[in-house]
């Protein structure tokens, strides 16, 4: 924001309530996603590595026309694969980081159809059926992330439709962590489907399924 003082000087101000945002490409094959990265504090407006590998699976295992869910999804990059080979998506997120113009935005980017909702793990009321959820470094150890709190959400929206799945991915942090104990708790089975280091971090890639 530029103003003239009385002295004839302009002055250089900031807006701190209008997001500072930064378009970045990602590319999978042939599908290219644009977000708009936000200068922010906070860890959820940023693509980490995990969303990155997430995204290359999606690419290549997903079907046209299914129904889809990513929870915590950042700022969405598996999600908009889903949506660019012909996935049915709904983004959501626990906190509002981003409003609707914002997404809106990012629809005219990739020239794809995207929804989007908030959604607290716990609160099961706006969960709906779906074919495939997708999670990325959601879980970062049994300390810093509410496991509890992400996997029941996943159990209670594959409890809502027969033989859908969750494609979660996750990122090597702590060689001894394991959640064994939360999916059995939330009935839940876990299947390793790949594992990457394209990004230069450890990356599994998980199927949850109910039991």
């Amino acid at each position: 924001v530029v103003s003239t003082q009385s002295t004839g000087r302009i002055a250089l101000s900031v807006d701190h309530d209008i997001p500072r945002e930064f378009p970045r490409d990602y590319t999978f094959g042939d599908i290219t996603v644009t977000v708009l990265d936000r200068a922010s504090a906070s860890f959820h407006c940023y693509t980490w590595p995990s969303a990155e590998v997430l995204g290359d699976f999606v690419r290549r295992n997903i079907r046209g026309g299914v129904r889809v869910l990513e929870i915590g999804c950042g700022t969405g990059v598996p999600g908009i694969v889903a949506a660019k080979c012909g996935a049915i998506v709904t983004l959501s997120d626990k906190v509002p980081h981003y409003d609707t113009s914002y997404w809106r935005k990012v629809e005219e980017l990739n020239h794809c159809k995207l929804e989007y909702i908030q959604l607290d793990y716990l609160d099961y009321r706006n969960l709906f059926p779906v074919d495939l959820i997708l999670a990325s470094d959601l879980i970062y150890s049994s300390e810093d992330s509410d496991v509890d709190s992400v996997l029941s959400c996943i159990s209670a929206a594959l409890s809502l439709k027969p033989n859908s799945v969750c494609w979660m991915a996750y990122q090597i942090r702590v060689s001894t962590h394991s959640i064994a104990d939360y999916l059995i708790h939330w009935d839940l089975t876990a299947r390793r489907l790949e594992a990457s280091i394209s990004t230069g971090h450890d990356v599994v890639i998980y199927e949850l399924t109910r039991k």
